[in-house]
Parts: C-alpha cells; sequence; structure tokens
C-alpha cells in the first residue's frame, strides 16, 4: 500500500474511533427531550432510533456517519460514508484490519460493551465510498467484546 494511502487509513481510523464515541454519546448531549436520552435501558432498536436522530454527521473532511438501523432484532448497524474514497483505491483487508480493533478497544473504554453483551448485540459498521459502493462491512459479535 502507498505511504500516502496508509497514513489516510490511520487518519480514518482515528477519525472513526472518535465517531463511535460521539455517536454514541453525541445524542445524549444534543437531545433535550427526555424520552430521546440514551440509556442502558434502551432497546437496541430504541438505541439506533435515538442516534439516528443526529444523523447525517460529519465527523472530518473524510467521514460522515449517515444513519444508524437495526436491521434485525439484537443488531446495531452504523452507516458511514467515506467521503473522498473510491471502493477501487481501499485495501479492504487492511482497512478492516486497522479498524476492527480500535472498534473493540472504544467499546471497552466507554463501557458500551457490557450494555450490548447484555442485548446480546451484533455490531455493524457499514462503510460505502463517496460513489455509495459498499466498501465493507465491519462486525462485531458479543463473543468478540
Amino acid at each position: 500500500m502507498e505511504e500516502k494511502k496508509k497514513k489516510s487509513l490511520i487518519v480514518t481510523a482515528i477519525t472513526v474511533a472518535i465517531m463511535v464515541l460521539a455517536a454514541n454519546f453525541g445524542p445524549k448531549l444534543i437531545n433535550s427531550k427526555k424520552e430521546l436520552i440514551l440509556s442502558n435501558e434502551n432497546s437496541i432498536a430504541e438505541r439506533a432510533k435515538i442516534m439516528n436522530k443526529d444523523c447525517p454527521f460529519t465527523f472530518d473532511s473524510n467521514t460522515r456517519l449517515d444513519s444508524v438501523s437495526s436491521p434485525e432484532k439484537n443488531v446495531l448497524r452504523q452507516n458511514y460514508t467515506l467521503l473522498n474514497d473510491n471502493k477501487s483505491d481501499i485495501d479492504t483487508e487492511a482497512f478492516e484490519n486497522i479498524f476492527k480493533p480500535e472498534f473493540k478497544k472504544n467499546l471497552k473504554s466507554q463501557n458500551q460493551a457490557a450494555y450490548f453483551k447484555k442485548n446480546n448485540a451484533k455490531l455493524v459498521y457499514r462503510f460505502y465510498d463517496k460513489d455509495k459502493n459498499l466498501v465493507t462491512d465491519i462486525i462485531l459479535n458479543p463473543n468478540e467484546y
């Protein structure tokens, strides 16, 4: 992988780590209605609905959280767009190898792992390129965090 692309990928990895924090805590800070506050009592579907209220949310010049959904029971999917990248320019294996450990680390550092484990949640981080082509899904199953 070219050095420039590798640096870009690392910057994106750090940004997404920050996004995960913001996506989980941003609605708690931004929304003022009590029924919209995230809590450990929310179901996965409720959590997705609350988080989705703040979407789309652009984190940096390359990364946007477009939506959050719960397409199946106990599945939380966050849909991101890499605003400046084409799928053909991304080494998806390297991308996954960088991001998956970061997502695990962030879940644990945020104390969110216990909530998702309690709900036996599968977490899906879906990435699209600037042309809306699916780049990859990074999936964390409950036994992985």
